[in-house]
């Protein structure tokens, strides 16, 4: 094959290609390309071609994930059971919050609790969830509960 810019011969090798989009970074690793032995340009097959502008569209399509989730987007986010999510979220092992009778959590609170942070580090968190997790019973509480609680009254303290 000819190069369409120099007329060199062009040979099939494999390449990585990077590429950004809409603020994301893409690599595609190990595509064939045909690559000019004297300009370097390169050329891809029509289906790699066609295999990347699938995927820059598909994170076109992309929705943001909710700040705000319910029980069935925790239990899709963890890859659990809504009952597990429930049980955890009961014994304050996850931070939530009660709304009525639904189960709320919210996402950085979440993850940063999943990736072993403790929740009252992670940026403008509000500990009392634990305390609504537990139906207020002293002989449901746990020691971080109890930490929990006085960390929670010292800081009402010093409002």
């Amino acid at each position: 094959m000819k190069c369409y810019v120099c007329g060199g011969e062009m040979r099939k090798a494999k390449r990585d290609i990077e590429a950004n989009w809409k603020g994301r970074q893409l690599v595609f690793r190990g595509l064939e390309a045909w690559v000019c032995g004297n300009c370097g340009e390169q050329a891809y097959d029509p289906e790699d071609v066609r295999l990347m502008q699938n995927v820059m569209r598909g994170l076109e399509l992309e929705e943001a994930p909710p700040q705000i989730m319910n029980v069935q987007e925790v239990a899709d986010l963890l890859r659990v059971s809504s009952q597990t999510v429930y049980v955890l979220a009961r014994s304050g092992k996850l931070p939530a919050v009660k709304v009525g009778r639904e189960w709320r959590f919210v996402r950085d609170q979440l993850l940063a609790a999943l990736q072993g942070h403790d929740s009252e580090n992670a940026e403008g968190a509000d500990n009392s969830f634990y305390l609504a997790a537990r139906g207020g019973l002293a002989e449901n509480l746990s020691v971080k509960d109890d930490e929990t609680i006085k960390a929670y009254l010292e800081k009402l303290r010093d409002e």
